[in-house]
């Protein structure tokens, strides 16, 4: 277990981070067949030669836009191309020009430097974004190829989880969405479900376990569907309403074929996957690898009571299908509207309680990092007209003790991983920054937790915790 000692529990004032990216600098550049046709003839002999020349006149941190400018002019790249080169200055869209010109680059460039580390951008769920060379000084720009009536809901790797509302219809519509290629794919089956939810509907997590077109779960707060699986252009499958252990769960994670979840009570639930004769994913087993200690809770548990899963009593549908929802009348009250939805139901990963006049909460994550599950407990003071401040941070792993899993505390490092934390989106990657290595980042506060020194950086960001999500710009592809 890990405390962040009093030093970091002072408040601290902290600035904004107002600059955002402009608009033009996420379009990809287009490089048609004439452009990207010489790279592709040159020997690959060569092509190792020109990138010996390259690392050896520059550091590792220039080597990117270094190689880029050498590469264009050894091709003679047009003058638009360099305009749209200036215009992105990001390392990120560096690597996503690579990633487009051709694999023979690709294959020359592993040989000789490790693949950059993915850089987060910061996406807020209005659509306006940040990068991490963004400063202040500058309006909040919006993402150009969203909608106008679209909000970010959630976020996936490099996806956004679009819902494209109706007002006049009163309807929503559903969509992943990667900004870094452009690439939107329609959910459909997703629509069928939600797509007349009331105003108190909110999406809590987005989960792929691979790409958008195989197995997708969103999570919900209405406990009529707090978990549901997705198969684009196939189906959608439902747990029966109300029904444990999905509606006891708070946060989950692929590892392998499987998906695990945790509760507030620190239960690790897995569920086994399979595809009916339609390909529609389905949840198949349901095993609890961990139970929660015994105490009081302030909040339901999942009890030995309702343990048993009969995955026949559970609801798919293919994608010709369509929930039926009610009409709620408005003169409903809120927890009249709750209660018939059954949105806002599904308790959050977060455990809100009060010390003197301050707000603290709890935040419980489940991250998987180099074939493990970690889960992230993060307490939070947030006082009255000043900045969020962390008091401690908790990193647990699940492991085999005497015969049955428990969570192990983690001590002394995450294995030169980073953690990269949000409301609706972590992810461990690799790094080779000594100062980033066995580090946590919290989206909100800005502040990054090393795990080896124990200690807190200094805030340096604002920005609100239940509105932002990270996403991550695509590897270098080799």
């Amino acid at each position: 277990m890990h405390t962040i000692g009093t030093n970091y529990q002072s408040r601290t004032t902290g600035h904004r981070l107002s600059r955002f990216t402009r608009s033009r600098e996420i379009q990809r550049p287009c490089i048609n067949q004439s452009m990207a046709s010489p790279l592709s003839e040159i020997p690959e002999d060569v092509l190792h030669l020109i990138i010996d020349g390259l690392v050896s006149s520059t550091d590792r941190r220039g080597l990117v836009s270094t190689a880029w400018s050498g590469l264009r002019r050894l091709l003679h790249f047009s003058d638009g191309f360099e305009a749209a080169r200036r215009a992105r200055h990001s390392a990120s869209a560096d690597r996503a020009r690579f990633r487009a010109v051709c694999r023979s680059w690709h294959l020359a460039m592993s040989r000789h430097v490790p693949a950059p580390r993915q850089i987060p951008w910061i996406v807020m769920s209005d659509g306006s974004f940040l990068t991490p060379s963004d400063a202040a000084g500058t309006s909040p720009a919006r993402i150009p190829s969203l909608p106008r009536n679209a909000r970010c809901v959630a976020s996936a790797d490099s996806w956004l989880l679009l819902d494209r509302t109706d007002v006049r219809k009163k309807t929503h519509s559903y969509f992943l969405h990667d900004p870094f290629t452009n690439t939107t794919v329609p959910l459909p089956e997703l629509d069928a479900v939600i797509g007349h939810a009331s105003d108190l509907f909110g999406v809590h997590k987005l989960r792929m376990r691979t790409t958008p077109y195989d197995i997708i779960v969103v999570m919900t707060n209405n406990w009529n569907y707090p978990i549901i699986l997705i198969r684009p252009g196939k189906g959608v499958w439902l747990p029966k309403p109300q029904s444990a252990p999905f509606i006891y769960i708070v946060d989950t994670a692929f590892l392998g074929d499987k998906l695990y979840g945790i509760t507030h009570a620190e239960d690790l639930v897995s569920f086994g996957i399979d595809f009916d004769n339609k390909g529609v994913p389905t949840i198949t087993t349901i095993e609890r690898l961990i139970r929660h200690p015994p105490g009081n809770y302030w909040f339901n548990v999942w009890s030995d009571d309702n343990e048993n899963f009969d995955s026949t009593n559970n609801d798919t549908r293919n994608i010709d299908e369509v929930a039926d929802n009610e009409e709620q009348s408005k003169e409903d009250t809120i927890e009249q509207r709750r209660k018939k939805t059954g949105d806002d139901m599904i308790l959050e990963g977060v455990t809100p309680w009060w010390d003197d006049e301050d707000e603290v909460r709890d935040h419980w994550y489940l991250v998987e990092s180099c074939g493990k599950l970690l889960m992230v407990i993060r307490q939070v003071r947030v006082p009255p007209y000043n900045i969020s401040f962390t008091l401690k941070v908790d990193v647990y792993e699940a492991d085999a003790c005497k015969g049955a899993h428990c969570w192990v505390p983690i001590v002394g490092g995450l294995g030169s991983q980073t953690l990269f934390i949000s409301r609706f989106f972590c992810k461990s990657i690799s790094t080779c920054d000594e100062a980033d290595q066995d580090a946590i980042h919290f989206i909100d506060t800005g502040k990054k937790y090393n795990m080896k020194s124990q200690t807190m950086s200094k805030t340096w960001r604002d920005i609100e915790y239940f509105d932002s999500m990270w996403i991550f710009s695509p590897e270098l592809v080799v």
